[in-house]
């Protein structure tokens, strides 16, 4: 029987979009007769599931983002040493040898060429990260892009890195997520108490700066009055026309409910909202720089935009007026199932 240890600081369900993936790679590899084995400080599973699973767990200390980083790493490679015949899945900036790495988070060396300020582009936190990055990526065999745009910021950023890089596209839970979920569309909006004329958008998201929210709100007042703001993922004041959810386990009723879902990102590898609110049939504004918009047909399910006050304005008020058929939309990503992906990866391995 084959062995992977699968790494990051947090893996499992209910904690993060990047956290959920490396937690939906280690069922999979379990349905494959593999022994998964975990390093993480939180991990996050049914009990059902965690009894199959080898847990190496790093206790959680330092301060700030980037003395924990170096901790977990620390203890990571001390695990590592005393372990044999696995592979070994990084979900994680690992600076140290890994059979892939996946590049689920976003790409340091680009974040850093957006940043407004010199100062702020290479202060230490940064320079700390980029460093690992690609001491990561040098030291992987292979590295694994979700989608196509990750391969294309490696290209750009990390060449000496291009030729060992393949795409292996993520999968999604259409159990979960489908376009079924629209026959509830008027019983959650009444449940939630939003009329039926009312256009919502949906916002999904942890880091608010990142993702774009601000931008989304500012284009909001120019818009109807019937348009309607979901904020899932973030605490804040809701008012009339923006509507702060939190986090929240029922997500898919706010899929369910959206008539459009609106992610201005900065920068995703590949946002997991954005293929959520797809598989539910939920058209989606999203921007060049979400790894996901290369299954963003305009018109059809969506539209990409540059990231400017005035395209956002004008793809929202394009879908105000067009009918979108959830069955279509779903069919678009049909083909991103979590067994095809793990297919990828075991080829990648072998």
């Amino acid at each position: 029987m084959k062995k992977i240890i699968l790494l990051r600081p947090k893996i499992g369900f209910g904690i993060g979009g990047a956290e959920a993936h490396a937690a939906n790679v280690a069922l999979k590899l379990l349905e494959r007769g593999f022994k998964v084995g975990l390093i993480a400080h939180t991990i996050s599973f049914p009990e059902e599931i965690l009894k199959n699973l080898e847990l190496y767990q790093v206790k959680w200390k330092g301060f700030g983002s980037v003395p924990k980083h170096l901790f977990f790493i620390s203890q990571a490679k001390t695990i590592l040493a005393n372990l044999s015949s696995y592979k070994l899945i990084s979900f994680f900036r690992y600076p140290y040898p890994s059979d892939l790495f996946i590049l689920c988070d976003p790409l340091i060396a680009f974040l850093q060429q957006q940043k407004a300020s010199i100062f702020r582009r290479f202060s230490l936190r940064y320079k700390i990260l980029l460093t690992f990055e690609k001491k990561a990526l040098v030291n992987a065999k292979k590295v694994v892009s979700l989608f196509c745009l990750g391969k294309e910021l490696i290209k750009q950023f990390y060449p000496e890195v291009y030729s060992k890089t393949v795409v292996c596209y993520r999968g999604m839970d259409f159990k979960r997520f489908n376009p079924s979920l629209k026959k509830l569309k008027t019983i959650c909006r009444k449940e939630k108490g939003f009329r039926e004329e009312d256009f919502l958008l949906l916002f999904v998201g942890y880091d608010a700066k990142r993702k774009g929210l601000s931008l989304l709100m500012e284009v909001l007042p120019e818009l109807p009055e019937r348009v309607k703001l979901l904020v899932v993922g973030i605490e804040g004041i809701s008012t009339k026309r923006v509507f702060f959810l939190g986090k929240t386990k029922e997500i898919e009723k706010y899929y369910a409910m959206a008539d459009l879902f609106v992610l201005p990102t900065r920068y995703d590898p590949g946002a997991m909202a954005t293929l959520e609110a797809l598989a539910t049939g939920t058209p989606v504004v999203t921007t060049f720089y979400d790894g996901t918009s290369e299954f963003v047909k305009e018109g059809l399910n969506g539209f990409v935009v540059n990231r400017t006050k005035e395209d956002l304005r004008q793809a929202i008020l394009k879908a105000l007026a067009l009918r979108f058929d959830p069955e279509r939309i779903s069919q678009t990503v049909s083909h991103l199932t979590w067994d095809s992906y793990v297919d990828c990866l075991i080829s990648q391995l072998e």
